[in-house]
């Protein structure tokens, strides 16, 4: 009976140590997962996942589809930091969903511009022309801000990157603005009745388009206000392993990656 006892308790004592041991390896693992979209965030992050080894962490790239999941994964602790918007977008969704995302690190930065078939400059759109612009009010913003710069209509005064339709106080050519749905304006480039878009460069290569075909270009101080942001939550902005990612993601082998990739499009903002 007490040889029994003895063999029971060793059981205990060899399970006991096993939960522990395994709990201490989970709380040891230093593992960064980041939240993307695009193809070229993903490459970036191939690229930084040599940097941050150095530091003994890994990178788990989460592939997203769509322009909310990003969001969602880092302020549900699915992931912890997310490379795929500009600040005013991730604001944007913080006021929707009462979020506390914030951007810790610009990466890179692109100039919007609009697009056409048929018109080698905006003057020669007929009137009553239809415009392809984002759907989601920040990028909504940005493209009517370029057509407000270039003088193709009048927003309110002040109103800065945050115009709407709504905004607009003279538009010569009676403009009818179509909103459609950032991942498909490329799409609409092709459509008989759009005559021109807006659109980023990391969207235009389906159509076999540069910014170079861009007949509208925003400038670059409007680029950088919205720069590609690496983001997290407001209490890991300061940790060690975002701190990590952030010096992984502003390498030179990373800045040159962002022009070589993009053939000039894209510009580093670190």
């Amino acid at each position: 009976m007490k040889k029994f006892y003895l063999i029971g308790f060793a059981m205990i004592a060899i399970l006991t140590l096993a939960a522990c041991g395994g709990h201490s390896a989970d709380k040891d693992k230093k593992e960064i997962k980041v939240a993307v979209q695009l193809e070229s965030s993903k490459d970036i992050l191939e690229i930084a996942k040599k940097e941050v080894e150095k530091q003994g962490y890994t990178i788990d790239i989460m592939e997203v589809s769509d322009n909310v999941a990003y969001n969602d994964a880092v302020q549900h602790d699915e992931a912890d930091a997310n490379f795929a918007q500009h600040e005013p977008f991730m604001e944007m969704f913080n006021q929707e969903k009462k979020a506390d995302l914030v951007a810790v690190q610009p990466i890179y930065y692109f100039a919007g511009g609009f697009y056409s078939k048929n018109y080698k400059n905006a003057d020669q759109l007929p009137k009553n022309a239809k415009v392809g612009i984002p759907s989601d009010p920040t990028n909504e913003g940005r493209a009517l801000a370029i057509l407000n710069k270039n003088g193709v209509i009048k927003l309110k005064d002040n109103i800065g990157f945050n115009g709407t339709v709504a905004d607009i106080v003279d538009n010569p050519k009676n403009l009818q603005f179509e909103r459609i749905d950032l991942l498909n304006l490329v799409k609409a480039y092709d459509e008989n009745d759009i005559a021109m878009v807006f659109c980023y460069p990391a969207y235009l290569e389906p159509a076999g388009l540069s910014t170079k075909d861009a007949i509208l270009l925003e400038d670059e101080a409007a680029s950088k206000h919205y720069a590609l942001q690496l983001v997290t939550r407001e209490g890991e902005k300061d940790s060690e392993k975002i701190n990590v990612l952030k010096k992984a993601m502003t390498t030179k082998e990373v800045a040159e990656y962002i022009k070589k990739n993009s053939k000039g499009a894209n510009i580093p903002a670190f």
